[in-house]
């Protein structure tokens, strides 16, 4: 993993994940999406850095595609496919918040062993996992909470 790589050289590879992110989103159920976007190839040596990817989809989130979808949703269909890239194990989790009135929804993602990349909202009950778990699960077949 590098020491940290230079914004400018991963903004290619940040859009091209948002435009994976849309295309698969729309044509794919959502347990594909997340396999294709997973299985993307790996980004080159010198870029392979998940918090400098974390930082870059947050500074440009409000400027990319998937359009129409709530922020976390796509950050975290962004992230799946920069931090696999990077070769982590990522997991996209999905959750509900029902504390308040109605129901709110949140998408995040964790990365097993990386506690500092990315963590749960407060609030927000786990519901669905779509990746690797820590049991050894297969990737491949999504798990519910």
């Amino acid at each position: 993993m590098s020491a940290r790589a230079p914004l400018i050289l991963l903004l290619p590879a940040v859009a091209a994940a948002a435009l994976r992110a849309r295309r698969l989103y729309r044509r794919r159920p959502f347990d594909q999406a997340c396999r294709e976007l997973a299985s993307a190839p790996p980004l080159p040596p010198a870029l392979r850095d998940p918090k400098t990817c974390l930082r870059l989809v947050n500074r440009l989130l409000p400027l990319l595609p998937p359009r129409g979808l709530r922020p976390c949703l796509k950050r975290s269909l962004m992230l799946l496919d920069l931090w696999s890239r990077c070769g982590l194990a990522p997991r996209l989790h999905l959750g509900v918040n029902t504390t308040g009135e109605g129901r709110d929804g949140h998408a995040w993602v964790s990365a097993p062993g990386r506690p500092e990349l990315s963590a749960p909202e407060p609030g927000y009950t786990e519901v669905f996992v779509w990746g690797a778990r820590a049991s050894g699960e297969n990737p491949d077949s999504p798990s519910s909470a």
